[in-house]
């Protein structure tokens, strides 16, 4: 079952009252609560599943662990459920951790919130037949003989290449910094997204020879997605060494904003973004506002787990494979330019909020246009023509460049979760 059928048949995931509970946060109304309890047994008593959640970072980031917190936190309103976390748990400890959790006795499910968990769960599953386990960012494939896990993901390719379109938008010097924390392919088709939106962003600004000279220059991976003084001497390196001004990274902490607003104290605008949470609302919690930030990649994890959990909760649980993209969980997804979300928050992926100062109107007129049309998937970013060039999980090169997507195709899932190839603009320093 692919995402969409997923999202359709979403009653079909539970029977009966359950269709109540799921439509309950939604509509943000006590209708959930109420049928979760009223499922409970036959003198209604409530429902009440125990769920683990294991964190990779500290809850601290402002990024990726911060975001899976706060909707866990939302999810954790509900009385039918109680929640346990456990924060900067290294990939390497994982089984172990993990296997200490469960020996205790009394979960139900656990929520594995870093594609290096994989193997722990996997070792997991079937140990614990009993509990369900659900695998963030790990293709559904690596678990297809695990009845008991299922995958769950909150995609940002598109939202990166919004990202990229303003980037190339307001570029002086024609050159972008991604700071990579690994080189896997969820991290690479970000990086080509980002690319192929910079070169659509200054055609339409008509710089940078109409985008043909634009190039993403991209650090080696800093092999940890929680790394604040790696991010920030890669982010300086990119400066100053390479004359980038717009920085776009994968790493879990406002580093690489905090020095892009060093730059600009001291007199050079260099251009960063949001990452996983809105940072401009966590600057304004420090009586900052941010001069660096253009928008940014922001997720909502909640409606993913109010989902998952209310399914197992009624009995309706099923092995599913979510990869949530722009317009899912949005209570109307039909595009609408006129009255767009975008910048604001809106379903399980969104855009920060949009620098109106410094993105031309007319750059924010079409990233608004294509928001609203990758919501209703009438535009996809990796449509080709797309010429690029394998990679090694450096970023090295391994062939020359050639043709990776033919004229009018558009990639799809397969091609775009397990994407091993800088698009041509990209390069690794």
């Amino acid at each position: 079952m692919d995402r969409r059928d997923f999202l359709k048949a979403g009653a079909g995931l539970v029977a009966g009252l359950a269709i109540g509970a799921i439509g309950g946060y939604a509509l943000g109304s006590s209708k959930a609560e109420t049928t979760l309890q009223a499922s409970g047994n036959s003198e209604g008593a409530k429902v009440r599943l125990k769920a683990l959640w294991i964190y990779v970072g500290p809850i601290g980031d402002y990024g990726w662990t911060h975001s899976h917190h706060i909707a866990k936190e939302k999810v954790a309103q509900h009385s039918w459920v109680e929640t346990v976390h456990l924060e900067k748990v290294p990939e390497t400890q994982a089984y172990d951790v993990i296997k200490a959790q469960l020996d205790q006795g009394g979960y139900d499910a656990v929520f594995a919130t870093s594609y290096g968990y994989m193997e722990a769960i996997k070792r997991l599953a079937p140990q614990y037949p009993e509990v369900k386990f659900y695998h963030c960012s790990g293709p559904w494939e690596e678990f297809r003989d695990h009845p008991n896990v299922s995958t769950y993901f909150a995609e940002f390719y598109q939202l990166y290449y919004l990202n990229g379109v303003a980037a190339g938008a307001v570029t002086e010097s024609c050159r972008l910094g991604y700071i990579p924390a690994f080189l896997i392919p969820e991290v690479v088709r970000h990086i080509n997204a980002f690319a192929i939106g910079a070169i659509h962003g200054a055609k339409i600004a008509g710089k940078c020879g109409n985008g043909s000279q634009v190039e993403v220059l991209v650090t080696p991976p800093l092999n940890s997605w929680f790394a604040p003084d790696k991010a920030r001497a890669a982010a300086q390196t990119l400066v100053d060494q390479y004359g980038v001004d717009v920085l776009s990274y994968t790493e879990d902490s406002t580093a690489t904003i905090e020095a892009a607003e060093e730059y600009w104290s001291e007199g050079s605008k260099v251009y960063s973004f949001s990452h996983y949470s809105d940072m401009t609302q966590y600057y304004k919690s420090q009586g900052r506002e941010l001069r660096s930030h253009l928008t940014g990649q922001i997720s909502d994890w909640s409606p993913i787990y109010y989902t998952l959990l209310a399914a197992q909760a009624t009995g309706g649980y099923t092995k599913v494979d979510i990869w949530a993209r722009l317009g899912d969980y949005v209570p109307i997804r039909w595009r609408s330019p006129e009255s767009s979300r975008a910048g604001s928050p809106e379903g399980a992926v969104y855009l920060a909020p949009l620098n109106r100062e410094a993105i031309p109107p007319r750059v924010l007129e079409e990233i608004i246009r294509l928001y609203e049309d990758m919501k209703e998937l009438l535009y996809e970013p990796f449509t080709g023509p797309l010429r690029g060039y394998q990679i090694d999980e450096q970023g090295r090169p391994q062939e020359e460049v050639k043709l990776k997507v033919e004229e009018g195709a558009r990639l799809g899932r397969d091609s775009l979760w397990y994407m091993n190839w800088f698009h041509e603009s990209v390069q690794r320093i």
